[in-house]
């Protein structure tokens, strides 16, 4: 027999829902490490990212660490693409502003930029950084200020400390104190939650 998703459950996946923010958006261009793939989904549970835009074109299917995600992937929606020019022509024509990672003279310190916007933040892959392609869509090129010898982060580390400065700036103006998401959109995604929780119950009777 199955059992029914708590009254507290159902509670805490409401609060953690309302505080989603629609706008707010990460994009991952070809990363291919299963480690900073899943610390990058955990980062984006903790800052209350809910879509997650992965574009991916190796012929192997991308494994998360559970080890590292915690779970959070479970709970974000993740959206594959298989082509740059189409997730963000697509990104844009939603009304999304892009701002893509990159070290050049024309970057902007990520705190100076705008993050109450509709935005989708592209990350690119760990060797070569976000491609030409990415960069022709820039509505801004953002660059978090180094001091040592290395003039580069890890791609995970990156994430987090550029969607908590999107956190501070969006919970300053209030933003997760009502939800950004539409009635519609929190219901769908509530209803994926709930069918997630009841497939592991499942599994779990089943061991």
């Amino acid at each position: 027999m199955q059992r029914r998703v708590t009254d507290e459950r159902l509670e805490k996946m409401m609060e953690v829902l309302n505080r989603r923010q629609a706008t707010l958006r990460v994009v991952l261009e070809e990363i291919h490490n299963p480690k900073n793939i899943s610390a990058i989904m955990r980062s984006c549970d903790s800052a209350g990212v809910q879509y997650v835009h992965v574009i991916y074109t190796g012929l192997k299917p991308l494994v998360l660490d559970a080890n590292i995600t915690k779970g959070a992937h479970q709970w974000i929606t993740t959206i594959v693409h298989t082509s740059t020019d189409e997730c963000l022509r697509e990104l844009k024509r939603m009304g999304y502003a892009i701002y893509c990672t990159h070290i050049d003279v024309t970057a902007k310190d990520f705190t100076e930029v705008d993050y109450t916007r509709p935005v989708a933040i592209v990350f690119g892959n760990e060797q070569h950084g976000v491609s030409e392609v990415a960069l022709s869509f820039a509505d801004e090129r953002i660059v978090i200020p180094q001091m040592g010898f290395s003039q580069s982060l890890n791609v995970s580390a990156s994430v987090a400390v550029i969607l908590y400065e999107a956190l501070k700036q969006r919970r300053a103006v209030g933003m997760y104190d009502e939800p950004t998401m539409s009635e519609l959109e929190r219901e769908r995604v509530l209803s994926e939650w709930l069918e997630r929780e009841r497939r592991l119950k499942v599994n779990d009777s089943q061991r």
